[in-house]
């Protein structure tokens, strides 16, 4: 391990630790729970090319962006832009990103809650999940009773405080590398699995035939930008602060293209696991959020084996959205021990415990704080729509620009490791005009602004 730089409070013990705890940040529930039900809501084969073409285009630079902002301050996402641009108003950049991780972060442990319920459940038996009233009515029932939203949501919480309490080589890298592996390998072999059951052919078709209709519709294109930053993790300042302890000799380069294509390669490999099931049994692809809870154990329930697959599934969706929880917490955190001088210990606790304080209202929102009149979007859907689609796209287009403006030209693409003249100016004006106004654009037109 090479000693730690003056300013810094950790590093990554290698490229291969950094790398797996960055894929596990980027690696959650986006790629499997939602990049499912988004890209079936959204026409399948079109929006997978919007969605791969943003994240070679917009995130591969901007997460080279986050990475270098990161490693050339050592500091968490909050100081590191007060110290590359101290006046006003870019110092504040960090704050719009900050924000939106903690908003993040007050309901993405919920739904990993709801994942553990479910796999709790499968490994006591399958039959535990089938109510009266069908697998849509269990999933209510889950999602509505207190007692279970709140012990599972806070388990959650618990968990992630003390990964990232333990530090960042013995907690999260080592959490990191023993979780993401497991990870891989389930997902192989249930994509394996997938792609035998007699419903592959029309997945193949789903995923990777696109509907052009849908190439017009401004929905597509802010849902799959959105997608994008969420799953990589862009513009909620996860990367800067896992850029902090990235070592002076990883090629930030080459490790973001790595980052960016095994994030849309799991991606897509959740979509041959998912798809192939949902159409050799019948479910409507374009479910909505609650694919992964109502209808896929309808599937299980059909399937031989349906059991096992399910608890493959499910363990596969915690360690997601643990790795990413982890990673979510984390930013807070980094800026508190900086802030106050707190101990790693005690700034995980007081932030995991400000989390779950705030995550409660979002836990309960399906049952005792339901919104009036019934049917009107849960809390759960306000902040996921406030978060994906409004603060990350601010973010970056707030990044985006101070890279390219109020950072120096030379430092920037010196921090980034673009070497060469060329590289480094398309990336440079790719900071400065392309990703803000596409970015915008987009971002505009699926709002309805423009």
């Amino acid at each position: 391990m090479s000693p730690t730089p003056p300013g810094a409070t950790a590093q990554w013990t290698s490229g291969y630790g950094f790398l797996l705890a960055a894929l596990g940040a980027a690696v959650g529930l986006g790629n499997i729970w939602r990049f499912s039900y988004v890209a079936g809501e959204n026409g399948g084969g079109a929006f997978i090319i919007v969605y791969v073409a943003a994240v070679l285009v917009l995130g591969w630079p901007l997460l080279i962006a986050e990475l270098a902002l990161g490693r050339s301050t050592r500091a968490d996402a909050i100081t590191a832009f007060a110290r590359i641009a101290p006046a006003r108003p870019w110092r504040w950049v960090g704050w719009i990103g900050v924000l939106a991780c903690i908003a993040i972060l007050s309901y993405y442990p919920v739904v990993a809650g709801w994942v553990a319920n479910y796999l709790w459940r499968y490994l006591h038996g399958a039959a535990a999940l089938a109510g009266s009233g069908g697998y849509a009515a269990q999933f209510q029932s889950v999602i509505s009773d207190p007692a279970q939203a709140l012990f599972w949501y806070s388990l959650v919480m618990v968990a992630t405080t003390a990964i990232v309490a333990a530090g960042v080589e013995r907690g999260i890298e080592r959490a990191c590398m023993l979780l993401m592996p497991v990870f891989i390998l389930l997902l192989v072999l249930l994509g394996g699995y997938g792609l035998s059951l007699d419903g592959a052919g029309r997945a193949m078709s789903f995923l990777f035939k696109p509907d052009w209709a849908a190439l017009r519709q401004p929905g597509t294109y802010l849902a799959a930008i959105g997608q994008a930053f969420f799953s990589i993790g862009l513009g909620m300042g996860v990367l800067v602060t896992y850029g902090s302890y990235v070592p002076s000799r990883e090629n930030l380069p080459r490790a973001a293209l790595f980052l960016v294509l095994g994030d849309t390669l799991i991606a897509l490999l959740a979509g041959l696991m998912i798809f192939p099931a949902v159409f050799t049994y019948g479910v409507d692809p374009a479910h909505g959020p609650t694919l992964a809870f109502a209808a896929l154990p309808e599937v299980f329930a059909a399937m031989p084996g349906g059991r096992w697959f399910a608890i493959a599934f499910f363990l596969l969706l915690v360690i997601a959205a643990l790795t990413s929880s982890v990673a979510l917490l984390e930013v807070p955190v980094a800026w508190a021990i900086a802030r106050w001088r707190w101990r790693r210990e005690r700034a995980a606790a007081a932030v995991g415990a400000l989390a779950l304080a705030l995550g409660v209202p979002v836990a309960l929102g399906y049952g005792v704080l339901a919104p009036e009149p019934p049917g009107s979007p849960a809390l759960l859907d306000r902040v996921d729509h406030l978060s994906s689609n409004i603060l990350l796209p601010l973010s970056a287009i707030a990044i985006a620009l101070l890279v390219g403006w109020a950072w120096h030209s030379a430092a920037a693409r010196s921090a980034a490791d673009l070497a060469t003249v060329t590289a480094g100016a398309v990336w440079h004006w790719s900071m400065r005009i392309v990703l803000p106004l596409a970015i915008g654009l987009v971002m505009s037109r699926g709002l309805g602004w423009i």
